[in-house]
């Protein structure tokens, strides 16, 4: 038990007690600090000047509207019809002096000419260069403009007649299962993410184990080794060495992302100009409306809970299986051949999880959830982007569970058969033998 000790903390000293992993940790934090203070440093740079496109407006109403009445009904109607279309902005200024035959556009993205004919709005616009999403904006509150000119004066008939007309569709959708279409499209695109930081800690938490061992044995150190304790104790000590690291990278990231938003919303957010939650930061970031990112907010720890239950044990399942190979090989180049099936099982799962969101609810993508080795990277994204329910995700676990037992059970053997082996026959011979050898151990 003491060596076995022994072997799992110089395990973890060698991964966590290095300089690296402090240097790579303190840059990690400082990202997570920059990306969660994006509104912060652009609020820093903001030099106060006006953002939109400016459009520039020549009031030629007949005196029903001041040059600055004017401007005002623009920005208020406009800025309603802003809310409702993502990257919409546009802004208007009154333009004193206009020459149709010589126009210059100054740094405007267009010249508005209003005039009446009667009670009806005529509108003009000389365009320069207006973005797509603007000039249906401008053209709503045209719309509305004309509407309010058009019903000064009128009777109470007249108006009551416009207003019927005007007057929305009184559209009622009935249905048994509440809508969280947006809700998991959210959480898709969150999982779509956080599932590239898993892999990557998966991979490296895969890659420690194999290292390791093929460095140890490369190097005939593990002939001494061997000599002090079990191939059973020295498997398990790698495995739980690096499995300690990918627990304390995984809630070192939490931490870190936990910290870096206290400090966002928190600290910097109210020296800007007052702190945001999390729902507001999110929802600046998404445009989204912050009451759908407090539904988000409400299922992520359920979300979170199957997303470390997938990492967890799909951590240990590759490692096993990476250690076995790692075991197998006699050179680095022999291992970097061996697990390389490995590592593209791992990428089919993972692209998997980076393509759900675009593909949407997919049948071959849900199968492929239910197979243990391509599980761990991908369920969590499916279960975040509704593709799969909770019991298709906890079956989906059991099975990885059950799988993880039985890989550790029959590759132990393997690994006794092999750790010492210097075989240097092909690799599927190579398999064969040492499956046969392992028999008899």
């Amino acid at each position: 038990m003491n060596k076995f000790k022994y072997l799992v903390k110089y395990g973890i000293k060698k991964r966590l007690g290095t300089k690296a992993f402090i240097i790579s940790n303190a840059i990690l934090f400082v990202l997570m600090l920059v990306v969660f203070n994006i509104p912060n440093i652009i609020k820093a740079f903001d030099d106060g000047k006006p953002n939109g496109e400016l459009i520039f407006v020549v009031n030629q109403l007949e005196n029903r509207f001041t040059d600055n009445e004017l401007i005002d009904s623009l920005d208020n109607v406009s800025s309603n019809y802003e809310a409702l279309m993502m990257d919409a902005d546009v802004r208007f200024e009154n333009l004193v002096e206009f020459d149709a035959e010589n126009i210059n556009y100054f740094n405007s993205a267009g010249i508005l000419v209003l005039s009446l004919n009667g009670d009806h709005l005529q509108a003009t616009f000389y365009e320069k260069e207006l973005d797509v999403l603007n000039k249906q904006v401008l053209e709503l509150t045209l719309t509305e403009i004309r509407t309010t000119i058009w019903a000064e004066g009128k009777t109470p008939e007249e108006l009551e007649l416009i207003n019927e007309f005007l007057k929305p569709l009184d559209f009622t959708v009935i249905t048994e299962s509440e809508d969280t279409s947006l809700r998991d499209m959210i959480l898709g695109i969150l999982g779509m993410l956080v599932s590239i930081p898993v892999f990557m800690l998966l991979v490296m938490s895969v890659q420690f184990v194999g290292t390791d061992i093929i460095e140890e044995k490369s190097t005939k150190a593990i002939e001494f080794v061997m000599s002090t304790v079990p191939p059973r104790t020295h498997f398990l000590s790698k495995i739980i060495a690096s499995f300690a690291f990918l627990i304390t990278q995984a809630l070192l990231v939490l931490i870190y992302t936990l910290l870096a938003g206290f400090i966002s919303t928190t600290l910097l957010g109210a020296q800007s100009g007052g702190s945001m939650n999390l729902s507001e930061l999110i929802g600046q970031f998404t445009q989204t409306d912050s009451k759908i990112i407090s539904e988000v907010l409400s299922v992520l720890p359920q979300a979170v809970v199957v997303m470390l239950l997938f990492t967890i044990v799909g951590g240990l399942m590759y490692m096993i299986v990476m250690a076995v190979l790692a075991s197998m090989s006699t050179t680095m180049e022999d291992f970097q051949q061996f697990q390389s099936p490995m590592m593209i099982v791992m990428l089919i799962g993972f692209y998997g999880a980076i393509f759900s969101f675009t593909t949407g609810p997919n049948v071959f993508l849900k199968i492929l959830g239910y197979i243990p080795l391509f599980a761990p990277t991908l369920v969590p994204t499916l279960f975040m982007s509704g593709a799969m329910s909770l019991l298709d995700t906890i079956i989906s676990l059991v099975i990885l569970i059950g799988f993880t037992v039985l890989v550790y059970y029959l590759l132990t053997p393997v690994y006794k058969a092999s750790i010492l082996s210097y075989d240097n026959s092909p690799f599927m011979k190579r398999i064969k033998k040492l499956f046969k050898r392992s028999k008899h151990l």
